[in-house]
């Protein structure tokens, strides 16, 4: 075997491409084990739920504690500053808060927003409220 052969089939066992002998095989079992799949083998559990048509479990924003639900939002200059029901109170730069709705089953009550961390390093949050119409009211700037 020459060096360029060598090197293709190096390459094709680290990307794991199979002969079309060994997908038969592989197709042939899945039949007769009475187990099928429509996800491609490198979908993850997300791409296969949207392909699908499943919705993803969301958390019920209706059932948080008093740690998550937003009392007030206060904005001056850059930063936010969101007061929780438990009398917590954070303070958020600008681009690190977003504001967002949730008018669905498991969507936050009307006129408790709840707040969510998002970040990987608790510096970010989002603010879901019921409707939009309820952010205009909550959100107080100062001066």
């Amino acid at each position: 075997m020459n060096r360029r052969a060598t090197l293709m089939l190096a390459i094709g066992g680290v990307v794991g491409v199979a002969s079309p002998s060994a997908r038969a095989g592989a197709e042939l079992h899945k039949r007769h084990s009475g187990r099928t799949s429509t996800a491609n083998p490198g979908e993850t559990g997300a791409a296969r739920d949207m392909k699908t048509g499943l919705a993803p479990q969301f958390q019920n924003l209706k059932e948080v504690g008093p740690d998550r639900q937003v009392v007030t939002i206060h904005y001056d200059q850059d930063t936010y500053k969101v007061t929780t029901a438990d009398g917590r109170s954070t303070d958020f730069w600008e681009a690190n808060l977003r504001f967002k709705i949730d008018s669905s089953i498991t969507g936050p009550l009307t006129g408790k927003p709840v707040i969510l961390p998002t970040g990987m390093m608790g510096d970010r949050a989002s603010v879901f409220f019921a409707s939009p119409a309820e952010m205009s009211t909550l959100i107080k700037h100062q001066g």
